[in-house]
């Protein structure tokens, strides 16, 4: 019985603030342990890089027709932000190492001749550039997950008070448990480790930066470079653009105006306009075609959510829009319950036009880490 107690004392005082940043820290240790024994024990599996490389190596020799650049998965399907970036992904990996190419020493450790950038020691030197960004990307995951818990700590005690009633303690540790579980999950994810230090998608870089400019929106309140990170992270991977409803949503609240939306919207328009301009000024149809190309088929053999379909269905037109459709609806309802939320936040019933704030009532507007 003396045994449950002391236990039972223990489970509050660790859920208390001061011990927040011993536990964020514990979970990047083992972060960085588990990354680190995934990069020395688990093989590496090309899937992409080879034709990152390739694609690279095309744009390096001077060709800007998106047309003409290609890997051996195919045609370039990423933005210009993407070629740059990699660009010096592949100077870090043959740094130090002696080049590859047609007649070179190496040349049967990098047989597709691209500089050395596919030889095995230049993977694994990149490999342990992303289990850098990796960390570096828990680090702000983590922070938010964190900056979120003490919201939550704050709105239970707001609760308490308004309901007239002493803090429950128990009620509030068992939140913060709850929630320092699910920060614990997501350095769990097989997924997102093979994304980074086993495939070196370019996936992680893209959400590297998106997840900084959450952080940027909701903690600094930096939203015009929040919006040029936001951006970059679009010129990486398009997918990044599955999140611009969400932003738009949240620039509609926080500008007083349509006119601050647009300006927000306008910087993100600069920096794909600046990063595409080589392309744009030389082939624009082909960049627009094939950096933002909304009718691409992808391979089943790839797909992971949808992998229980026959091909035919998987890559068949009618299948595409089925999902277009939810998608679209999806975002439609819950723009609906968004603006039902706006209003609730207004308070009037004279102020129930679309966006229509009032000083007063945008002041009473707080956006949250949520």
């Amino acid at each position: 019985l003396n045994m449950t107690s002391h236990v039972h004392k223990l489970y509050h005082r660790l859920a208390q603030p001061t011990y927040d940043a011993p536990y964020l820290i514990l979970l990047l240790v083992a972060e960085a342990i588990l990354t680190t024994l995934i990069v020395l024990r688990v093989p590496y599996t090309e899937i992409d890089w080879e034709a990152y490389m390739q694609e690279v190596t095309t744009y390096q020799e001077g060709e800007r027709d998106y047309v003409n650049i290609r890997g051996g998965t195919g045609p370039l399907v990423y933005p210009a932000g993407f070629l740059y970036l990699y660009s010096w992904f592949k100077s870090l990996a043959i740094s130090g190492g002696a080049r590859g190419g047609n007649g070179a020493n190496n040349s049967g450790i990098d047989p597709l001749g691209l500089d050395g950038s596919t030889s095995a020691q230049a993977i694994q030197r990149i490999q342990w550039l992303f289990v850098l960004l990796y960390l570096f990307n828990s680090v702000i995951v983590l922070t938010l997950y964190q900056i979120v818990l003490q919201r939550m700590r704050t709105l239970q005690q707001q609760k308490m008070q308004q309901q007239q009633r002493p803090s429950s303690s128990s009620t509030t540790t068992m939140i913060v448990w709850y929630w320092r579980i699910a920060m614990g999950l997501t350095c769990l994810s097989k997924r997102v480790h093979s994304i980074f230090v086993l495939r070196l998608f370019n996936d992680a870089p893209a959400m590297i930066l998106l997840h900084l400019s959450m952080y940027l929106f909701a903690c600094c309140d930096a939203w015009a470079w929040g919006c040029v990170v936001f951006s970059l992270a679009v010129s990486i991977k398009m997918n990044v653009l599955l999140f611009a409803p969400g932003l738009l949503l949240l620039l509609l609240q926080k500008n007083r105006s349509l006119f601050g939306t647009v300006r927000h919207l306008s910087i993100c328009a600069l920096v794909q306009l600046v990063l595409g301009w080589p392309f744009l000024s030389t082939h624009p149809i082909s960049y627009i075609k094939k950096a933002f190309e909304f009718d691409r088929v992808f391979f089943s053999k790839w797909t992971v959510n949808w992998k229980f379909l026959p091909e035919d269905l998987f890559i068949s037109k009618p299948w595409a829009m089925v999902l277009l459709t939810c998608h679209l609806g999806s975002l439609g309802f819950l723009a609906t319950k968004w603006w039902k939320a706006s209003v609730s936040q207004r308070g009037g019933t004279k102020t129930r036009e679309w966006m229509c704030w009032t000083n007063n009532a945008k002041d009473n507007l707080q956006l949250s880490p949520e």
